[in-house]
Formats: structure tokens, C-alpha cells, sequence
């Protein structure tokens, strides 16, 4: 109702003394907003690959590959390294037809310390969040669609985002943070890794301390609780419902990795489960089945069933033809997509495509180093007006304010035509 009030007053600035025009617009949303027939089908269903190698003597630079999995040819599917990033990318997050890359580099130039903003329709960099220099961002999480947070490991902190000023707003600091890397968000909360490790250059090795989890009201931006779990706890996720997982791989040596549940409701440990070797990277289906990279002496991914705490596939029975994958991510029908790279420089990173009846469907050919993967649904449309994402409140706005009139480059001429007028307005609210 609030956001009806302040279209209503904005619009009322120009269209006051055109209040016929205001009605046939009035009528024709009506009519567009109930025909099925008006509804845009054109819809890109895309895999986003991160490629992290970046190495200046071997002339190679961390970039983004995009593949087109609705193309048959699998050479013609992939636009490889069509994003050039450099620097140091740890993460992705999808968010509309955006794509959100956080990145540190060791040089100081416009990607240091910061978060890359691709308009993955234009296949262009259109932004760059910065963030507090020496922080080094790692992982991101969308808390609703305004607002992200960051964990920034070398700061141990984790930074608020506002998605549409593209700023950080607030810096969330606890006493109970200590090299912040992994997040993942549920029922209102963020639970966020503190792998709590340090580099003794005396010693010439890692020193790991208390590995905890930071429980973080998303409401109030503040930490409600601290979870003590084994060391090097770094990867996190959920399961959608009422489980958070996290994944702790140990001192890589004679300490193994573990995998923790944690009962989102009463933020206490449920389970610890040994997995006697360091794990890899994980994902987790709609079954609610947990699937790991084993080690390199156990090779292959291992299922763990996380309803009934059983292993499907233990490290004695791996899916050995998936292993050596790096980020992995599940799409809606139970492919599960890896992202295998090729640190040696040689240009044979793969993405892999495994179906639920754990066969190999696809693989691409890749970049450098494929590192991380999301997946994406765009829809080509240039009702996003302001290109944060979605369609909304914002981008009528927008048209408003420049209805009525007439030229090149303005912003609320969404169809093009060279007027803002009430067609313009139309294909806004269609898809409001």
C-alpha cells in the first residue's frame, strides 16, 4: 500500500493535468496485467562459471565463462572468459539477470577489495560494489532482495550491502569472529564459518585456534550466538527447511575433516559426523542428500543422507568419475553441475553434468582454473530500468519522471521509440 502512495504522488507531478491518459493507462495495465497472452517466454537458462587461475608470467587472467545449457552444440553453449575479473574471485551469487563477484587482488586497482556487478543479458561489467580496503571478501548471501552480506576474512567482519545504492551500509564486527569465510542464511538467521586459523611464519605452517559459528540476527545485523565446532570449519549450507551444515576439513594432515548439524531452530549441534580424511567442496539436492569431494585418498563424490544420517556412498564407495571437482551446484531437476579446473595453466578446466541417476550427461570445455558455478534464468527485458535486477516500484518511478518526453538516452524509454509515454509505462507494470 505504501509503495501504491508514493507511485501514486510521483506520477501525479507529471501526469496531474492528464488525468484521461492516467485512466487509459489505468485500463490498459488491467487488461495486460490479466492476459496470459502478454506473458515473455524468451528465457536464457545459463551456467556461470567463475575461472580463478590468474597468473601474470603465464598471461592469464581470472575471468567469468557463461554456457548456454539450452544449446545443443556444446562448443556454441560456451562464451569462455567473456568476463575478464583479475584478482583473486571467491565467490557468486546470482540475483535476477545479475551476477555478483566478490574479489580481492594483491595490486591496487578498481577490483581490489570489491564486488564485480555483471549484467549477465549484456554480458558486461555495469558496476562495482567497493568494499573497505584489506578486507578481503569471500562469500556472499542475499538476505532479502535489498540487502547482502559479506563475510571479509583478513578484517573479521562481516559487511551489510545495500543492493540498490550498491554501498555498505554497516560493518557487523563480534568478538567471536576470526578469519569470517563461510555463510549461509536460514529462517531469519546467518550462520557464518570462523575457520580461526593464522600463518606462523616461524613455524612455516597454519595454527588453528577454535573453529565457531556466528549466529547473526538478520533483522538487527547482530550476533545472538556463537556455535564451538571442530577446526577449520569453512564451508556452510543449509537445507532449506530446519538444517544447517557445516563442513570443517581439519589441519590437512593428522586431524580429518568433520561434518556438523546444526537444528536451525534451537541453533544447537545435533550431529557430528567423522569423515576421517579432509573433504572437498559440497552441495546438497532437493532430496536433502549431501554430496562431497572426497580426498585425494579417497577420490570421488561421497552422498550422505542428511534426513536419515546415513551414508548412500562413503569414501569406500565414491563416484571416483567426478572427482577433483571444485564448486558444484544443483539445478531444479537434479543435475548436478562441477566445476572441474585445471590449475596447471594448460586450458582443460571442464564443467561436468551429472544426472540423478549419477551418470555423466555434459561436459564443457572451459576457462582457466573453473572455480565456482552458479546457475541462472534470464529473461531479456528492458523494464528493468535502472539494471539492479527487477523489476519494481523503482523503475515506474523512473519512466514517470521522464514521461512526456522525447530524445535519445533517456532512461524511461524502455521500448526504444524515442518518447516516454504510456507504453512505456505498460511494459514497467507488466512486469511489475
Amino acid at each position: 500500500m505504501n509503495n501504491y502512495f508514493f507511485f501514486r504522488r510521483r506520477l501525479s507531478l507529471r501526469l496531474n493535468h492528464k488525468l484521461p491518459s492516467f485512466l487509459l493507462v489505468g485500463a490498459m495495465l488491467f487488461t495486460l496485467l490479466i492476459s496470459s497472452g502478454f506473458a515473455q517466454t524468451e528465457v536464457q537458462n545459463l551456467a556461470v562459471v567463475v575461472n580463478a587461475l590468474d597468473k601474470d608470467d603465464w598471461n592469464i587472467t581470472s575471468s567469468m565463462s557463461i554456457v548456454d545449457l539450452d544449446e545443443p552444440n556444446l562448443k556454441r553453449a560456451v562464451d569462455s572468459e567473456v568476463i575478464t575479473i583479475g584478482g583473486v574471485p571467491s565467490d557468486i551469487l546470482i540475483h535476477g539477470h545479475l551476477a555478483y563477484i566478490p574479489n580481492f587482488d594483491w595490486l591496487s586497482d578498481y577490483t581490489h577489495d570489491s564486488i564485480i556487478i555483471v549484467n549477465l543479458e549484456k554480458r558486461e561489467i555495469i558496476g562495482v560494489i567497493p568494499i573497505q580496503a584489506g578486507a578481503y571478501p569471500q562469500q556472499l548471501a542475499l538476505v532479502n532482495s535489498n540487502k547482502m552480506y559479506v563475510t571479509c576474512d583478513n578484517s573479521h567482519q562481516v559487511h551489510v550491502v545495500n543492493i540498490g545504492s550498491r554501498s555498505v551500509t554497516k560493518i557487523i564486527s563480534d568478538a567471536s569472529f576470526n578469519k569470517t569465510s563461510g555463510i549461509t542464511i536460514l529462517n531469519g538467521k546467518a550462520y557464518v564459518t570462523n575457520p580461526a586459523w593464522e600463518w606462523d611464519a616461524v613455524a612455516g605452517k597454519s595454527i588453528y585456534h577454535q573453529s565457531t559459528v556466528a549466529v547473526i540476527d538478520t533483522q538487527t545485523d547482530s550476533v545472538i550466538k556463537t556455535i564451538a565446532v571442530p577446526i577449520n570449519a569453512g564451508g556452510i549450507l543449509n537445507d532449506g527447511e530446519s538444517t544447517v551444515i557445516v563442513k570443517t576439513t581439519g589441519n590437512y594432515s593428522n586431524i580429518p575433516g568433520n561434518l556438523v548439524l546444526i537444528d536451525a531452530t534451537t541453533d544447537e549441534i545435533t550431529n557430528t559426523v567423522n569423515l576421517k580424511m579432509t573433504p572437498g567442496s559440497f552441495a546438497i539436492n532437493a532430496q536433502k542428500q549431501l554430496f562431497i569431494q572426497g580426498s585425494w585418498q579417497f577420490p570421488g563424490l561421497l552422498i550422505y543422507d542428511v534426513p536419515t544420517q546415513e551414508w548412500i556412498r562413503d569414501r569406500d564407495n565414491t563416484l571416483a568419475e567426478f572427482a577433483g571437482g571444485s564448486g558444484m551446484t544443483f539445478d531444479p531437476d537434479g543435475n548436478l553441475y562441477i566445476a572441474k579446473p585445471d590449475w596447471t595453466g594448460g586450458g582443460l578446466s571442464t564443467l561436468l553434468v551429472m544426472g540423478p541417476d549419477e551418470t555423466l550427461i555434459k561436459t564443457y570445455q572451459l576457462g582457466h582454473g573453473t572455480d565456482k558455478v552458479a546457475l541462472a534464468q534470464v529473461v531479456p527485458r528492458n523494464e528493468d530500468v535502472n539494471d539492479d535486477g527487477f523489476v519494481d516500484i523503482k523503475d515506474l518511478v523512473i519512466v514517470a519522471q521522464d514521461f512526456g518526453k522525447s530524445g535519445e538516452g533517456l532512461l524511461g524509454d524502455v521500448n526504444g521509440d524515442g518518447v516516454v509515454d504510456i507504453l512505456d509505462l505498460v511494459l514497467v507494470a507488466q512486469y511489475f
